[in-house]
């Protein structure tokens, strides 16, 4: 049986997508409220664990794409790792505040910058805190996002250390939010390339994409990225690059026509100045398109797994 079956989305918002039916996954947890002292709709998260051990697993840790406006925790997308559970990580999906289409135009200000953010350190604190319900592994705890999601893991990452850069309201303020390696996938960046690289994009839209509409990197800052450089700032992986940044496999495609190769390039170039090159692996492919199928084929799936094994040992 397979892992999942795939769930056409029904009528609404046309960024909804198909989602997952886990079928075949037998221990799992799901919608879980990872701050039950404040809950919110969105802020939910899904378990996912081995057939069989009793751990502790190592946790692969997902953060959605969907240009800061769509995407689920359990969208189609999901099921491309959860691979995962056959390299003996439990593997979890996490929901956040999203800037989604609000019915009568515009964007729903929740999603703005840093609220999706303080949601996926949330839910870090959230596992951390409960390893023992969920048979994790503590001292392993892997992030991989793709697109948006990228941005999020790649930020997560690299301001695991700043107090500012939490919302202890959200619960677990005591409980550390580091991660011990990190997966980015043509992820975003830079937020001010990334609104000039929209605005260029929007000019002649792809048929059929759903972020033509809007310069995605906008919505998500709340302001225009370009008039707001120094502010902006504050909101890019680049700016807060220590040497505490935990190892990083990046991604990317040099076709990509939603996310510039620049955002990688640059990430990647930071890190290694500030960390050494033994800290940042930069993978990228020539003629990958954004979210290219080909990133999923058996052998990049082996690089990957191969290196979230090497990283956390």
């Amino acid at each position: 049986m397979p892992l999942v079956k795939i769930i056409p989305p029904g009528p609404g918002n046309p960024l909804n997508m198909p989602i997952i039916d886990p079928v075949g996954i037998s221990r799992k947890y799901l919608d879980v409220s990872y701050t039950p002292d404040k809950p919110h709709d969105m802020r939910r998260l899904d378990v996912y664990l081995p057939e069989t051990g009793d751990g502790p697993f190592p946790v692969l840790i997902y953060q959605h794409g969907g240009g800061f406006i769509g995407g689920r925790k359990n969208d189609f997308h999901v099921e491309n790792y959860m691979e995962a559970l056959y390299e003996s990580f439990a593997f979890v999906g996490v929901g956040q505040r999203l800037c989604s289409p609000l019915p009568g135009g515009g964007f729903d200000p929740e999603g703005v910058f840093p609220n999706p953010l303080f949601d996926l350190k949330a839910a870090i604190r959230f596992l951390r805190a409960n390893t023992g319900a969920y048979k994790l592994d503590p001292e392993r705890f892997a992030l991989l996002g793709t697109s948006a999601g990228g941005y999020h893991v790649a930020m997560a990452a690299a301001t695991q250390s700043v107090p500012a850069m939490y919302d202890d309201s959200l619960g677990y303020s005591d409980v550390s939010g580091r991660v011990h390696a990190v997966v980015d996938m043509f992820g975003v960046g830079d937020l001010v390339l990334q609104a000039a690289f929209s605005d260029e994009a929007m000019k002649n839209p792809q048929e059929g994409s759903m972020l033509a509409s809007a310069n995605f990197a906008d919505v998500f800052f709340g302001a225009r990225c370009q008039e707001h450089q120094n502010l902006t700032y504050f909101a890019n992986p680049e700016s807060w690059i220590t040497s505490d940044m935990p190892p990083i496999l990046l991604q990317m495609g040099d076709g990509d026509k939603v996310v510039p190769v620049e955002c990688s390039r640059r990430l990647a170039k930071r890190i290694e100045e500030v960390c050494g090159k033994e800290r940042v692996d930069y993978d990228e492919f020539p003629g990958y398109s954004h979210g290219d199928a080909r990133f999923h084929d058996p052998a990049n799936h082996k690089r990957i797994f191969g290196w979230l094994k090497e990283k956390l040992k």
